[in-house]
């Protein structure tokens, strides 16, 4: 066999469609065992996946998968963890997936929560906070075994298995020119709103954004990031502050969650509509927010996509790719999904 062994290869040798392969290796379910043992030989003859994950489909007992988001007031955190334990119950494929909230803000307390979980947990997969104690600890358990990936938000120099999420640097781009391009010509004034500089996600994004700024639009100035800890009413009091000592202030930019505070001062202001808001993740608030008119823009990622991916990499013998972000309007409002019945 010339080259490296591909899923044509496997699914030759095991007399079966490519697609019967992808589903044995991705651990989904309605795959005669039979079928699936002659799979899994074909692959290990072929070298496909290393012992480690060969291991891992092989082994018998149900994986446990441990997802831990931030316990803030973000609604969209909130209603994505609740869409994950729904999503949970239609989803076999060898998994047994749990769900947990911690103090995200506190990067001493996720590290503990991490290493806790990861007692009884054969992955783990976290909303990643980038500080150097929970580097070590994903380290450590990356060491001992354990598969970690981050989710929305990712972690520098860690050997986590994979980061799943979007482009942030890219959304912080967009979000930049968008804003520019409906700034009146002259001076004007931008902001930006995060939740806290340990979210790398956050921090990328406004790289980003200031990074076209400073390029394309040299005429507009960025006020100081503020922090908004994802509060919505911490986001209010802020913007509402903002909006009395930057009176030319023409857009805001919201990297992080909780964008219904900073709505409700806008128009507690009188000036929704004047000064436009672009955020992250699409959810009631943020799909209130558009529908009357307080909103420009909201940026999000398919809540299912990310998950289906997350579970791909439990017997995925390559890494994701970047997750596609969607822009959406108050234009183009997607129906709201739910999880009722599987795709």
């Amino acid at each position: 066999m010339a080259g490296r062994p591909g899923i044509r290869d496997i699914a030759r040798l095991a007399g079966v469609s490519e697609a019967t392969v992808d589903r044995v290796l991705h651990g989904r379910p309605n795959v005669r065992s039979s079928t699936v043992e002659r799979v899994l030989k074909a692959t290990a003859d072929c070298r496909y996946l290393s012992d480690e994950d060969l291991a891992r489909l092989t082994r018998p007992e149900r994986l446990r998968l441990t997802v831990v988001l931030p316990a803030s007031a973000n609604p969209f955190i909130r209603s994505l963890n609740a869409e994950l334990r729904a999503w949970a119950q239609l989803r076999d494929r060898g998994v047994r997936i749990h769900s947990f909230l911690t103090d995200a803000l506190n990067p001493a307390a996720m590290a503990a929560s991490l290493r806790r979980f990861g007692r009884r947990s054969d992955a783990l997969a976290f909303f990643g906070v980038d500080h150097p104690e929970v580097c070590e600890t994903v380290n450590a358990l990356t060491d001992s075994g354990k598969l970690v990936l981050t989710l929305i938000s990712d972690i520098s120099g860690s050997r986590r298995r994979a980061y799943i999420g979007i482009d942030n640097l890219a959304a912080g781009r967009t979000a930049a020119y968008l804003l520019a391009k409906t700034a009146p010509l002259g001076r004007g004034a931008l902001a930006v709103i995060a939740a806290t500089r340990h979210y790398r996600a956050h921090v990328e994004r406004e790289m980003g954004f200031h990074q076209l700024i400073q390029r394309d639009y040299p005429h507009l100035t960025v006020s100081e990031t503020i922090e908004g800890q994802d509060d919505p009413v911490t986001n209010m009091r802020l913007t509402l502050e903002m909006l009395e000592t930057t009176p030319d202030l023409r857009g805001i930019y919201n990297v992080g969650g909780s964008s219904e505070g900073i709505g409700m001062a806008l128009q507690r202001s009188g000036r929704a509509g004047q000064v436009q808001l672009i955020g992250h993740g699409l959810g009631p608030g943020t799909r209130r927010l558009l529908q009357d008119g307080t909103m420009m823009a909201v940026f999000t990622q398919r809540t299912k996509t990310l998950l289906e991916v997350m579970l791909d990499q439990l017997h995925a013998p390559s890494l994701p790719s970047l997750l596609p972000m969607q822009i959406v309007f108050p234009t183009n409002l997607p129906a709201e999904e739910g999880f009722g019945a599987p795709p």
